[in-house]
């Protein structure tokens, strides 16, 4: 009997594997500044597109002030305590994770 996770990404299933990366502020940001904070960052957009991006903050309500996103959005934000990301793609050159 399959779960509805599995049901639902199709009939043939495997393992996942995963290239790690350190995640670092964009060009021409630099080093954080010491006490700053690395957020990962989902928005739910109101057509039901979702997308995500890291963003570097002192606190949590400094995110508003960093990102914009349409009236309706859903945004969900997690401190990320480390600066690695796993990805189950390889990022190609000019591609953040």
């Amino acid at each position: 009997m399959k779960s509805g996770a599995e049901e639902s990404m199709g009939e043939e299933s495997g393992p996942v594997t995963f290239t790690c990366y350190r995640v670092t502020p964009g060009e021409g940001e630099g080093v954080p500044e010491e006490g700053m904070s690395t957020y990962s960052v989902v928005v739910l957009m109101p057509d039901g597109d979702v997308k995500h991006q890291v963003v570097w903050a002192g606190a949590p309500e400094d995110i508003g002030d960093a990102i914009r996103v349409p009236a309706g959005s859903r945004v969900i934000m997690t401190e990320m305590k480390s600066p690695l990301v796993w990805d189950s793609e390889e990022v190609g050159a000019g591609q953040a994770p």
